[in-house]
């Protein structure tokens, strides 16, 4: 992303959300709701990456956000293991060890922005070089855990991940815990009430945030190609010292 119209589409896109109702997907423009969900995105009229930055696709971070750590009280919840598709009970932290971990938030019923960024996901690290499919571990945390169990998220990401040497990898837990890691993370997740079928409605911010080392110095927004992606993620597993704000 390069130059002031591309700054103020990425801030627009983070800004729309992604509501759980009955399958289908509301946008709501909220830049208060955003802010106040910690999120590190650059505000519009500048830009975290210049024209000549080694990340194409992406943001750099002007604070990068860290994982939350068990030895933290105050992030307890937020630091807890979860429920993995592949049968583990990992936390974040012991997934991102040895790995550059991209997490996004979603849910497997969303008819376009999550399938979307899971597709592009699949199709950038297929075209990756081989060193950088093994590097990559993809993490999608459910929004909506009262549909979303292990055996779904599994079921529903293998759609995306057909071989890679790293199965994207779901993620549930009480909603309270998955607020509590969504909100250390910066990203946007709000429950909005119940719908008449008694699921849950939710918003959810749609970045992806790439951790390394304990922290995430980059985000994606929504409509990334793969391209960028790609070009993208070689950089941040061969030469992560070159991506700085």
């Amino acid at each position: 992303m390069s130059g002031p119209a591309a700054t103020v589409d990425a801030v627009n896109t983070l800004q729309g959300w992604c509501r759980v109702r009955a399958g289908r997907v509301l946008a709501a423009a909220s830049l208060t709701l955003v802010a106040a969900c910690g999120s590190s995105v650059a505000p519009a009229g500048s830009t975290a990456s210049s024209p000549a930055a080694p990340i194409r696709g992406g943001d750099v971070l002007p604070s990068p956000v860290a994982l939350p750590q068990a030895s933290a009280s105050a992030a307890r919840a937020s630091a807890a293991a979860f429920s993995a598709s592949d049968g583990t009970r990992p936390t974040l932290a012991q997934l991102q060890q040895g790995h550059l971990m991209l997490v996004f938030f979603g849910y497997t019923h969303c008819p376009d922005v999550c399938p979307t960024t899971m597709a592009s996901l699949g199709v950038a690290l297929r075209s990756a070089p081989a060193d950088v499919q093994q590097a990559v571990r993809v993490v999608f945390v459910t929004s909506d855990p009262y549909r979303d169990k292990p055996a779904a998220l599994k079921a529903w990401l293998s759609n995306f991940d057909a071989g890679l040497p790293q199965p994207f990898l779901g993620l549930t837990a009480p909603a309270t815990q998955i607020l509590a890691a969504a909100g250390a993370l910066g990203v946007p997740l709000v429950p909005t009430g119940k719908n008449p079928d008694g699921s849950t409605s939710y918003d959810h911010g749609t970045q992806v945030l790439a951790f390394q080392n304990g922290v995430a110095k980059v985000l994606w927004l929504a409509a990334t190609t793969p391209q960028d992606y790609t070009h993208d993620l070689t950089t941040l597993v061969r030469d992560p010292a070159s991506v700085h704000a």
